[in-house]
């Protein structure tokens, strides 16, 4: 049995899964955003899981990067701080040997794995959430780079349609940027994307409607980029976004045709079937190919 958690930016979860890629037990929980509670609720959940259970390995999901040194860093929830994270928990885990992958990696091998990618040789995972990452399956093998950092495409720029300014595409297609842009352009508050798109269904606001077919635009200019660079057969999106792939699908796909290689095939883009349970099934994967 294997505990594998996912430290995302928003949620935290944890679960037991087997050799077979069966969840037996899962757990969610807001992420901490004091790094001693992250450990102290990691600990907590361990212990009695391992009370249950006979874990054999440990696998954590970082919503941000695995250097090679083993630290991990995850911007959007603990700022420019790094932190030793595999070789704490192992100091609490009773030195059970732990991994850490990043989640554009534990995404995609678990779309690859028991998801809508199986069998697929050139795949990418794009993630839509709190932040924008992406996972890169190029020719049957996991891109990393040189410095494992590989798939840090949220920090493209990209003019931002609405108001003619260079941004990082994850100020304009990320949860927290649709919601600052709402507020900031449009004068509204929300507190979830959610909340976004009720508005734009009510069609009564502009505003809001232009606000949702720019980062549907610039969302097309991202995956043509990525089309173009990578040529793959499917692109997998995740995150909260991507829960609203129905509204962005028709003006995206739109913008990826105009810009991508007429040679190049258009590839599918399907939303994950796994949702939250990728990276978990991810880190999974990752343990039984150890």
């Amino acid at each position: 049995m294997f505990f594998v958690c996912d430290v995302g930016g928003t949620n935290l979860r944890m679960a037991v899964t087997d050799a077979d890629g069966t969840i037996l037990k899962k757990r969610r929980v807001l992420t901490p955003r004091d790094y001693n509670q992250l450990l102290q609720t990691l600990e907590e959940e361990f212990k009695k899981n391992s009370a249950e259970f006979p874990i054999s390995g440990c696998c954590v999901s970082i919503a941000g990067a695995v250097f090679e040194n083993k630290e991990v860093w995850l911007p959007n929830v603990f700022g420019d701080r790094k932190f030793k994270l595999v070789e704490d928990l192992q100091a609490l885990f009773a030195g059970l040997e732990v991994h850490a992958i990043d989640d554009r990696t534990a995404g995609l091998l678990g779309e690859t794995y028991k998801g809508c990618a199986v069998g697929k040789k050139n795949v990418l995972y794009l993630i839509l959430g709190t932040g924008v990452g992406l996972g890169i399956l190029a020719d049957g093998r996991v891109v990393s780079g040189s410095q494992k950092l590989a798939g840090s495409v949220g920090w493209i720029r990209v003019i931002d349609p609405l108001t003619n300014k260079f941004k990082t595409a994850e100020n304009i297609v990320s949860g927290p940027a649709l919601l600052k842009r709402l507020n900031t352009i449009c004068k509204k508050p929300a507190t979830s994307p959610k909340e976004v798109f009720r508005l734009y269904e009510q069609a009564t606001d502009d505003c809001v409607g232009d606000l949702v077919h720019s980062t549907a635009h610039t969302l097309g200019y991202l995956l043509s980029v990525l089309v173009n660079v990578l040529n793959p057969e499917i692109i997998v999106l995740a995150g909260s976004l991507a829960l609203q792939w129905n509204v962005f699908q028709a003006k995206a796909m739109e913008v990826l045709r105009q810009n991508i290689s007429p040679f190049i095939a258009e590839p599918l883009v399907q939303v994950s079937i796994l949702g939250e349970d990728a990276q978990l099934l991810g880190c999974t994967r990752y343990l039984l190919s150890k």
